[in-house]
């Protein structure tokens, strides 16, 4: 999925939160791609089609 679809949505979200504005782009870049599903942790796992995939527990 495009985490690019949510870059408007993940903007609202974090104009709301106090972070320095060094530090704004990259946590909205974050947000986004949390949004759009993509797991930001370096793993070295094959990526998976399947929804659940990153789901960890």
């Amino acid at each position: 999925m495009d985490y690019t679809t949510y870059l408007q949505d993940a903007i609202e979200l974090v104009d709301a939160w106090e972070i320095e504005e060094p530090d704004w782009a990259q946590a909205v870049n974050d947000q986004a791609k949390l949004m759009a599903g993509l797991n930001l942790e370096p793993s070295t796992d094959i990526p998976a089609n399947s929804p659940y995939h990153t789901l960890r527990f």
